[in-house]
């Protein structure tokens, strides 16, 4: 009947939780019926279908990410449930409020399976009503419009309804993708440029350094082999820095940390830098912290930048990674048991020409976030990185301390 979502993908969340609406409000209609029906005709049989209808409506809506998408797969599931809501209407009647608990089924049929599914299962309730109205007709009393064509119209027009409301997820779907493109796309772009800039103000120096030493070496080997051998020495280890900035930034261009799952990328991040340096690192990620593309892109890039300084300064044997979520913030903290360092602030730092801690600042800036750092000689460093899961929040300070 129509086309689902769930042949191998996964099933839309919107569409799931609309699904589970449906099913709380037709919960609530069955249950509505009993209380508005009299008593004289709430016998036993009426009574333990319709509570059997509102037990199966809120065990669907509680279960709606197993029976959902199975449903959209399996149809005759479908009509399993839509008999047993017409065998509370041949019990009860067409008249009276057990037709509104049958109203639901069209819409639902409409959002999981459109047009087709939706024209074919009002198409079989119409008749299945019919059929109920000719086994019941000494209960239904005289023949009315609203009995004879009116309520079997409504079957089509919550169907109608389910569409639309199918449509209108389907397109919020289709614009959520685009624009989630066009944040991989602009993450993609400022990350081109931050390497560019990366490889002027490093690589680029480092080279031109080289060049110049190389373009001296003959002069001196000529004058000073001391001094020769010595420069020989120091071209040697500046193009070993050289080749091992241009790896890191080789490795930062093919990354794909953007287009993963927050932990899933920082895991990586971690374990590739444990098994470069032999430092031992510890993650403890919360998966359930999935902020937008930005604020993923920028807590990866901040925890590399980190380990790049524990690989450098901090001498440390340990590294301990830990994400989770608190109220409205994501909050990173990398913990390292190296040499620590007397704490100063960004100001005095940048006058000295120190920009590594400038950078996690302005990382966590651009996006509203903050950095916390915190050492001391012999005792190890730790920074706390806290970063909005929205990246609309004010933009805030960092800190050292």
């Amino acid at each position: 009947m129509g086309s689902s979502d769930s042949g191998g993908g996964v099933f839309p969340e919107r569409v799931g939780s609309a699904f589970r609406m449906l099913m709380e409000i037709r919960m609530l209609t069955t249950a509505l019926s009993m209380l508005l029906l009299p008593r004289e005709q709430l016998t036993v049989g009426v009574f333990v279908l319709m509570f059997a209808m509102v037990l199966l409506s809120w065990g669907t809506a509680r279960q709606w990410r197993v029976v959902a998408p199975r449903v959209a797969a399996h149809p005759s599931l479908y009509t399993l449930d839509m008999f047993l809501s017409f065998a509370v209407l041949s019990v009860g009647g067409i008249a009276g409020p057990y037709f509104l608990s049958t109203v639901a089924t069209a819409t639902v049929a409409g959002l999981l399976y459109r047009w087709q599914g939706m024209l074919a299962v009002a198409g079989l309730q119409i008749l299945v009503y019919y059929l109920t109205y000719a086994l019941t007709a000494s209960q239904a009393g005289e023949l009315t419009f609203q009995a004879l064509l009116g309520q079997p119209l409504y079957y089509p027009l919550a169907g109608f309804a389910g569409v639309a409301l199918r449509r209108l997820l389907d397109d919020y779907a289709a614009k959520d993708a685009a624009l989630r493109q066009a944040q991989v796309l602009a993450a993609a772009s400022q990350e081109r440029a931050r390497l560019a800039r990366e490889m002027h103000d490093s690589l680029a120096k480092t080279l031109r350094g080289i060049a110049l030493a190389a373009s001296a070496l003959p002069v001196w080997a000529s004058r000073d082999q001391t001094r020769a051998a010595l420069e020989a020495e120091q071209i040697a280890t500046a193009a070993a820095v050289a080749s091992n900035e241009a790896r890191d930034l080789l490795t930062e261009l093919r990354d794909d940390a953007v287009t993963r799952s927050l932990h899933e990328a920082l895991r990586e991040a971690a374990d590739r830098w444990a098994e470069e340096t032999g430092t031992t690192v510890t993650c403890d990620l919360d998966a359930d912290v999935e902020p937008e593309l930005r604020m993923r892109h920028e807590a990866v890039a901040i925890l590399r930048e980190v380990l790049t300084n524990v690989e450098r300064h901090a001498k440390a044997a340990s590294v301990k990674v830990r994400l989770v979520k608190e109220k409205d913030d994501l909050v990173l903290t990398i913990v390292d048991d190296g040499e620590g360092f007397r704490p100063r602030q960004l100001t005095e730092l940048a006058r000295e020409g120190h920009y590594g801690l400038i950078g996690l600042h302005e990382r966590a800036q651009r996006v509203g976030g903050t950095v916390t750092i915190s050492s001391r000689p012999g005792g190890g460093t730790t920074v706390s990185v806290r970063l909005p899961v929205d990246v609309s929040g004010d933009v805030r300070l960092a800190e050292v301390s």
